[in-house]
């Protein structure tokens, strides 16, 4: 069974079309076009959505069908993130133990919301004692 990038690359040869050519009409990058021939999506430096995106353009332009192209992308790489460990390339904290942790808060809107109003709450008693 051919891979994604060989199927690419025979649909253009069949067509009779150089990456050149290829890449100015698509205005895709050569370098990406021949990534993307040689199944080596992880060296093209972009977002998943992009290069899906020109996955199924390239595969268009080659008049392959571009929606299973995009799922082949997709299996792809799945499977290629399905190796990697969740945590590659996070380190554990170093540090006494007390200090925060690092990385976005989870703290929902909900929270937010009640957070506020507990604040205004005291404040409002601050004032209503003191004031």
């Amino acid at each position: 069974m051919q891979t994604l990038g060989e199927r690419l690359q025979e649909a253009r040869q069949r067509l009779g079309v150089t990456l050149r050519e290829a890449a100015e009409f698509t205005k895709i990058r050569t370098d990406y076009l021949q990534a993307m021939e040689a199944g080596q999506f992880e060296s093209i430096p972009l977002a998943d959505v992009y290069k899906r995106g020109f996955v199924k353009l390239y595969a268009k332009y080659l008049r392959l069908d571009e929606e299973k192209a995009a799922a082949d992308f997709n299996a792809h790489h799945s499977l290629k993130a399905s190796r990697r460990p969740l945590d590659a390339g996070v380190e554990e904290p170093e540090g006494d133990g007390f200090s925060l942790p690092v990385g976005p808060s989870v703290l929902d809107r909900d929270k937010l919301v009640y957070v506020i109003l507990v604040v205004g709450l005291v404040a409002l008693l601050f004032w209503a004692v003191f004031g």
